[in-house]
């Protein structure tokens, strides 16, 4: 793999959205439509994101009818590639994508409870 290649996988995964995707994607082949109502995104945002990878080689697709169904793309990439997914996976492990079952999305920040109030004083 040369530096390039690196370079253009770590900047198809810095996206939080298109690693969202990858996630999705590595346990269901989905349309985009479908994509677009599990990340709850517009049909362009998610037909830009995965022209991206699709770029990038991170997505395929295929053609049944009209429909065009994404699914990652793991199986022709080389082992560091590979393990820069396993990598990501192992990072993102922490929280949950709405609508997709499994824990799998991007580390989020839990916002610190309200101090309580004491009576008097």
């Amino acid at each position: 793999m040369t530096q390039a290649a690196i370079f253009d996988d770590l900047t198809a995964l810095s996206d939080s959205t298109r690693s969202r995707m990858l996630l999705i994607l590595e346990r269901h082949e989905l349309t985009v439509s479908e994509l677009c109502a599990v990340l709850q995104l517009p049909q362009s945002t998610v037909s830009r994101h995965l022209k991206t990878l699709a770029d990038a080689s991170w997505v395929t697709s295929r053609r049944d009818g009209t429909s065009r169904y994404y699914t990652l793309a793991l199986d022709d990439r080389d082992a560091h590639t590979r393990r820069l997914w396993s990598l990501l996976r192992e990072w993102t492990s922490g929280t949950r994508i709405p609508g997709v079952s499994g824990r799998c999305s991007g580390n989020r920040s839990r916002r610190p409870p309200a101090p309580t109030r004491t009576r008097g004083g």
